[in-house]
C-alpha cells in the first residue's frame, strides 16, 4: 500500500508518546494532535518528531520508510557540506574568494564574491527563483552542468548588495566542494556525514555530468532527515563524532548578513511572531522596478493590513489573485521584487529547512526538539498536500497547554 495511505499506525505511534510526555508538562497534547491530523490530511509520506533524544511521533514505521526528495530542504544540508571542508581544514574560511578554487572569475566584479556570499544569497549570480525555470528545464528536468551553468552566469546586481534567493549560487557549492576536497559532491558527503551517521538508503539528483545539483539534489529518509537536526542541536557533534565545527553551526543560524534578518546560511531563522503585510513601502518598491498600475490596484484591499502568518497572507493574495496567484505573480513581478513586506519579532525559537511541497526540517533547541515532514513528487497535490503551516504549528507544540 502506498506511503500516503497508511497513516494510522503512525497516528497509535504518535499518541502514546504524547500521552507520557504531556503528563510531564513538557508538550501541549493538542497542538501535536492537530500535527498530526494536519500531516494524515495533507498526505504526508513522512513525519517525524523527537524530542531529547525521545521519539514522540513516526510515520511510517522505519521498516517502512522510504526515501523522499526533499527539494530546497536539502539547500540546509549542504550548507553542512561547507561545514565539514571547514571542518577538515579543505578551506581557509567561508570569506575565501571563489575566485581561488575557480580561476575564471579573477576578472571583474565577480573575483569579490566569496562562500559566504553563496551561502547567504548575495553573490548577485542572475538566476529564477523557480528552479524549474531554469535549472530543471524540460522534457526530462536535467541540464548538463549546474556548476558550469552557475560559473557563467550575469550578475544581477553587485555582489554583497542585495540578497536574493538564488539556486544557481547553491549549485555552485557542489563545485566548491569538488575543487577543494578533490572528491565529487555526492562522495565526499557521504563519506563526511552518511557513513558517519549511519545513513544507508539515499539517493541523490543529478545533472547529465553527474555531478549531484545540491539546490536539491537529496533523496533521504524522512528519520535519517531528523538526524541532521540532532546534529544542530549537538552544536556539529553526532553519537560523539565531531562532523562540523561548532562555531559554524553558529554562523549557519545567525543572520548571515546586515540586509535581512530572517535568512541564516541557508537555513531560515525562525522568529517567535512572523507576520506578513503588504505596506507602502512595498508598493512604492513595485512602482520602481516598473510593476503596472493595474496590477498595483487589484491589491488595494491588502495595503495596509496585517497578516498573522504567511498562510493568512497568501489566502488572501489567493482571493484576489485567484487558483493561479503564483503564476500571476511569478509572470508580473520582476526577479528579485519581494512579495510581500514581513515584521518580525526579536525573539528567534529556532530555525529550519524549506522544500517545495512541504518538505521540513525544524529544530527548537530551547525545547530540544526536532521536527520533520516530507511530502514526495508522487501524487503530490499543490491545492491540497502542501502544509504551509507545519512550522507554525511546530512551534506551539511546547506551549502549555490550558486547562
Amino acid at each position: 500500500m502506498h506511503l500516503k495511505r497508511t497513516f494510522f499506525a503512525a497516528c497509535l505511534t504518535a499518541v502514546v508518546s504524547v500521552n507520557v510526555l504531556a503528563q510531564a508538562g513538557v508538550l501541549n497534547q493538542k497542538v501535536l494532535a492537530v500535527v498530526i491530523e494536519r500531516a494524515k490530511a495533507t498526505h504526508s509520506d513522512g513525519l517525524v518528531i523527537i524530542q531529547d533524544g525521545k521519539q514522540l511521533a513516526q510515520y511510517p514505521s522505519l521498516e517502512e520508510e522510504k526515501p523522499v526528495y526533499i527539494a530546497s530542504a536539502g539547500k540546509s544540508l549542504t550548507c553542512l557540506a561547507i561545514g565539514s571542508l571547514l571542518q577538515q581544514g579543505l578551506i581557509d574560511s567561508l570569506d575565501q574568494p571563489i575566485c581561488t578554487l575557480f580561476p575564471e572569475w579573477q576578472q571583474g566584479k565577480k573575483r569579490s564574491i566569496t562562500i559566504r556570499m553563496l551561502l547567504n544569497h548575495t553573490s548577485g549570480l542572475q538566476d529564477h527563483p523557480n528552479a524549474s525555470m531554469e535549472m530543471e528545464p524540460p522534457p526530462d528536468f536535467k541540464v548538463d552542468d549546474v556548476v558550469q551553468l552557475a560559473l557563467c552566469a550575469e550578475l544581477a546586481s553587485d555582489p554583497g548588495t542585495m540578497v536574493k534567493y538564488s539556486n544557481k549560487a547553491v549549485a555552485l557549492l557542489a563545485g566548491v566542494v569538488e575543487r577543494a576536497s578533490g572528491q565529487r559532491f555526492d562522495a565526499f558527503f557521504e563519506k563526511a556525514f552518511y557513513r558517519p551517521m549511519g545513513i544507508t538508503d539515499f539517493e541523490w539528483i543529478r545533472d547529465r555530468k553527474g555531478t549531484p545539483t545540491v539546490h536539491g539534489a537529496f533523496v533521504i529518509r524522512p528519520s535519517d532527515l531528523a538526524k541532521f537536526g540532532e546534529l544542530m542541536l549537538g552544536q556539529g557533534i553526532y553519537d560523539g563524532k565531531r562532523l562540523v565545527p561548532a562555531r559554524f553551526v553558529q554562523e549557519a543560524i545567525a543572520p548571515g548578513q546586515s540586509i535581512d534578518p530572517i535568512w541564516g546560511l541557508l537555513w531560515w531563522r525562525l522568529p517567535e511572531r512572523e507576520q506578513r503585510v503588504l505596506d507602502t513601502a512595498l508598493v512604492v518598491e513595485w512602482r520602481r522596478l516598473g510593476v503596472s498600475e493595474e496590477f498595483i490596484h487589484r491589491f488595494e484591499p491588502m495595503v495596509g493590513k496585517i497578516f498573522e502568518n504567511k498562510t493568512a497572507y497568501w489566502a488572501a493574495v489567493k482571493d484576489l489573485l485567484g487558483a493561479d496567484w503564483e503564476v500571476d505573480m511569478d509572470r508580473t513581478l520582476p526577479l528579485g521584487a519581494r512579495w510581500s513586506g514581513r515584521i518580525f519579532s526579536d525573539r528567534m525559537l529556532g530555525y529550519y529547512a524549506d522544500g517545495y511541497r512541504g518538505n521540513y526540517l525544524v529544530v527548537l533547541p530551547e525545547y530540544h526538539l526536532v521536527a520533520v515532514r516530507c511530502s514526495s513528487p508522487d501524487g503530490f497535490d499543490p491545492e491540497s498536500d502542501g502544509f504551509d503551516d507545519f512550522v507554525t504549528l511546530i512551534t506551539g507544540i511546547c506551549t502549555p497547554a490550558k486547562h
